[in-house]
């Protein structure tokens, strides 16, 4: 009777101790596979529980996990799926799937040297955003679809358990004491020295650099609204643009870059 009530109602959760709780008890597990968007499951039921019973539960769960994954991270998923005979889109949607959906732009410079247009609008339609820094699935970098990453990730490598995303919210992050870069980047964060900023909103601020210097003049303002999106102050502003190879220039108490 209990395992027909887990089964129809709706008071199941997954928490980030991997474990599958049915109102507040803990019921099964996640466990390593060899994908790590297919992890395995496995019950923490009494063992006078029949054969029978365990496996109807042990399926629901199953199947239960793999629709939470498939619905959150759909672009993810869809991506894998993606029958596509061009070989070049093939290879940057395989290694965007191997890397969790962020890949540097520097990593496939030569891909992206052969994907026209046409090529790029498949990928854009699965959600795959083409920065100035990085190449990446953008719906991944919502709260729900990193948790559910990360989760997957940590079981999956049966390791890193003491890492957890950054509060959601932050957009730029200083901490030297963060030291596993490839962590950060799976939440969407890249690292500039001691500093950490968010993937897509490093984008948005190339692209206000970009319409703050609308006549192409070598050197660009600094303005508010750039501290504002980072949400840092000016010095650490300052840092983080040397760190991107821009020089600073400061002249009656203004600074460009």
């Amino acid at each position: 009777k209990r395992i027909q009530t887990i089964i129809e109602t709706n008071s199941r959760e997954l928490q980030d101790d991997f474990k599958i709780y049915w109102n507040k008890s803990s019921i099964g597990r996640l466990v390593s596979s060899k994908d790590y968007l297919n992890p395995n499951i496995e019950l923490l039921v009494d063992d006078i529980l029949e054969q029978n019973q365990r496996q109807k539960l042990i399926s629901f769960l199953e199947k239960w996990v793999k629709n939470k994954i498939d619905t959150i991270l759909k672009s993810l998923i869809d991506l894998k799926d993606l029958k596509e005979k061009n070989s070049s889109i093939k290879a940057l949607a395989y290694q965007l799937y191997e890397k969790n959906g962020v890949l540097k732009r520097a990593q496939v410079s030569e891909y992206l040297k052969k994907l026209g247009q046409n090529e790029r609008k498949i990928l854009r339609d699965l959600g795959v955003k083409f920065g100035r820094y990085h190449v990446f699935l953008y719906r991944l970098i919502k709260p729900d679809a990193v948790s559910l990453r990360t989760l997957l990730w940590k079981n999956y490598h049966q390791k890193y358990f003491n890492l957890k995303p950054p509060t959601f919210g932050l957009n730029f992050i200083d901490n030297d004491k963060i030291k596993n870069k490839n962590f950060m980047l799976l939440c969407g964060f890249e690292k500039f020295d001691n500093f950490y900023v968010r993937i897509d909103i490093l984008e948005r601020l190339f692209m206000q650099i970009i319409n703050s210097n609308s006549e192409k003049k070598n050197e660009i303002k600094m303005i508010p609204e750039m501290l504002n999106l980072l949400g840092c102050n000016k010095d650490n502003f300052k840092k983080l643009l040397k760190n991107m190879d821009y020089k600073i220039i400061e002249k009656e108490n203004e600074v460009f870059f």
